[in-house]
């Protein structure tokens, strides 16, 4: 049944998640079919110390992406004035530890 716009779309369809779309799966399998794995192509770049550090640098960085997630930003907080506020910490001994270092 076709899709009548201004319709809830109706359950369970379309691309069910996970699935690749057809080009993907296309080109997945034809570098499968030549025997060719990326991945351990850039580790064999990245581990040859007769490439430039640039690019053993680059190959690194990119597998690097593939096992450890990207850190976001930290946003630091300011007043109005657009300053950083500035938070003091101060160390002040129990009354028991004051009395140990006094006696």
């Amino acid at each position: 049944m076709p899709f009548v716009e201004g319709h809830p779309k109706p359950a369970n369809s379309g691309r069910k998640k996970g699935t690749p779309n057809r080009l993907t799966g296309d080109i997945g399998a034809r570098i499968e079919a030549l025997g060719c794995d990326p991945i351990e192509g850039m580790a064999r770049l990245a581990m040859d110390e007769n490439n430039t550090p640039e690019l053993r640098g680059r190959m690194y960085a990119e597998l690097a992406g593939y096992l450890y997630p990207k850190r976001k930003a930290i946003k630091v907080a300011s007043d109005s004035c657009g300053v950083p506020r500035l938070i003091t910490v101060r160390y002040e001994p129990s009354p028991a530890e004051s009395a140990q270092t006094a006696g």
